[in-house]
């Protein structure tokens, strides 16, 4: 009986061996995760910008718009035509079919589709909609008016937010709505240039 309650006891030291090895690789494998961190949240975000082919990029500081977006290739479409608006819009148009309107603001698509809702003067129709952008159709019905395309796209950059839409008196076919959405998608802070 001695026998067996020896071999009892060296079986049971073992699985407690085996427990606690087990408890420490685990241990191990947590605090490296942790520790590999540095402590911190900090997180990177990655952003992946539509490819637009044609386009080149506009840098916008010269307008006191520290951001870059992609425009129409100035070579094929003419040199982009930018304006800072009286209400502090920027107006970026190249050619007769492209033209972006950026400024600063909440980029509330609720709000406008409250706006389009209770129009009294146009009907409004929503094609395409994300968490970030809209694109809309509006029409005065048996007017003999031509049915305008427009869209509205919140960019966030850095802690700023922006409105970009197409300029509103321009009249834009709805490949080309698109087309100006996914070029309001490259909107982007320009590097900081440190002093040297």
């Amino acid at each position: 009986m001695n026998t067996k309650s020896h071999e009892y006891n060296n079986l049971k030291y073992i699985m407690m061996s085996k427990k606690l090895t087990y408890f420490f690789v685990l241990i191990s494998i947590l605090s490296g995760a942790i520790f590999s961190c540095n402590g911190t949240d900090e997180t990177i975000n990655v952003v992946e910008y539509p490819e637009l082919k044609g386009f080149e990029e506009l840098d916008l500081s010269q307008w006191g718009f520290n951001l870059t977006v992609m425009v129409p290739n100035k070579e094929l479409n003419g040199d982009p035509q930018v304006t800072l608006t009286e209400r502090g819009a920027l107006e970026v148009v190249v050619g007769a079919d492209f033209g972006l309107e950026i400024m600063y603001g909440e980029g509330d698509i609720e709000l406008l589709k409250m706006d389009l809702k209770e129009d009294l003067v146009f009907t409004s129709e929503i094609t395409k909609e994300d968490s970030v952008s809209i694109i809309y159709t509006q029409d005065i019905p048996n007017s003999g008016v031509k049915t305008q395309n427009h869209f509205l796209y919140k960019a966030v950059v850095g802690t700023d937010i922006y409105e970009v839409r197409d300029v509103i008196d321009g009249e834009y076919g709805s490949g080309m709505i698109e087309i100006m959405l996914n070029a309001s998608r490259t909107l982007k802070a320009n590097k900081v240039q440190e002093a040297v």
